[in-house]
């Protein structure tokens, strides 16, 4: 099992609270279908202690970590259910623990779920031809660095009911690459205008190019057709520290945005209400 801190916790958790939402909220659709394209092994090891240990059985007999769901599960332990699943998952080793995980706590299930042993930019490339105009589609994209495409984006945008939840992960990954793997990021930017940006330091500071890469990758999925754009800035702690990446929602529909903004503006700690939207998204 990987690994992880409060911060993944927290992401995980807005991940939740989005799934549950728009569940309530495409409940007249017909078909819904939730995907999951960098699935993982189903749980992690929950510990914010500082030592050595990358996760697995060392982290969990120190005493200190806890295992807690991955965005698989929690994708499946919701009240309401999508009507198929997809699991996309590389390594093998992964794989086997999901399906393990999948034949024990959801045997009822098994038949929606369907888990892919594939390199997710391959596989997602050609999926808007197999989705419904009348089917939703939630798609979690969630790569621990570059390994998300954007041609993989550009082809998701096509799928007519499609919403994508991407982790931008620029401050914990992305900017240790710009100078041995250009070509990396030129793939996740689509071009490298990314470089023309990054590569001006006459005109802008550090922290002023970080936020015109985000502002030319939010601009690049609104040029896609994503009417609506929502961010939310993940820090190492809850409301203060560095930060380390951003969590994105694409969609088409005013309802998804108001569902998340109501999520993103409300502390994880409960300091605000959270009313999700009791229109359906059509």
């Amino acid at each position: 099992m990987r690994r992880i801190k409060s911060h993944t916790s927290e992401k995980l958790e807005y991940v939740r609270k989005y799934i549950e939402g728009y569940l309530v909220a495409t409940k007249k659709l017909p078909y819904k279908y939730y995907i999951d394209a960098f699935a993982g092994s189903g749980k992690c090891i929950l510990c914010d202690t500082e030592c050595n240990s990358r996760g697995g059985k060392r982290c969990l007999l120190c005493g200190r970590g806890r295992v807690v769901d991955g965005s698989v599960l929690i994708s499946l332990k919701t009240k309401n259910k999508f009507s198929g699943y997809i699991f996309i998952e590389i390594i093998q080793n992964n794989i086997k623990n999901l399906e393990k995980i999948i034949l024990q706590e959801f045997p009822e299930d098994r038949g929606l779920i369907k888990i892919k042993k594939a390199d997710s930019n391959e596989l997602l490339k050609n999926l808007y031809q197999h989705v419904s105009q009348y089917a939703g589609c939630l798609i979690f994209l969630d790569p621990e660095g570059p390994e998300l495409f954007w041609n993989t984006v550009k082809y998701l945008s096509k799928i007519k009911k499609v919403e994508l939840l991407i982790l931008y992960p620029y401050d914990m990954s992305l900017v240790r690459l710009v100078k041995n793997f250009q070509e990396k990021l030129d793939k996740f930017y689509g071009n490298d205008e990314w470089f023309k940006i990054y590569n001006d330091k006459n005109n802008y500071n550090a922290e002023k190019r970080k936020l015109m890469l985000l502002d030319l990758y939010v601009n690049n999925l609104k040029k896609l057709g994503f009417e609506y754009v929502v961010l939310k800035q993940i820090r190492r702690n809850l409301r203060s520290g560095k930060s380390l990446y951003h969590l994105i929602l694409a969609t088409h529909h005013p309802a998804g945005k108001k569902i998340m903004e109501d999520i993103f503006n409300k502390e994880l700690d409960g300091q605000q209400k959270i009313n999700f939207l009791k229109s359906t998204i059509l």
